[in-house]
């Protein structure tokens, strides 16, 4: 089990503009969630 790691909470209000900024950047860029997308790609081998 690795626990080199850290972690800090940020303020309600960064969160909320980094979570916009990042929707934004989805839309824009047309990436989808995964969870209601409009198709499903099957790889076999």
């Amino acid at each position: 089990m690795v626990s080199n790691f850290s972690a800090k909470p940020i303020p309600k209000d960064d969160n909320q503009a980094g979570g916009l900024i990042l929707k934004s950047f989805y839309g824009k860029n047309r990436i989808v969630d995964g969870l209601d997308d409009g198709f499903l790609v099957k790889i076999v081998s």
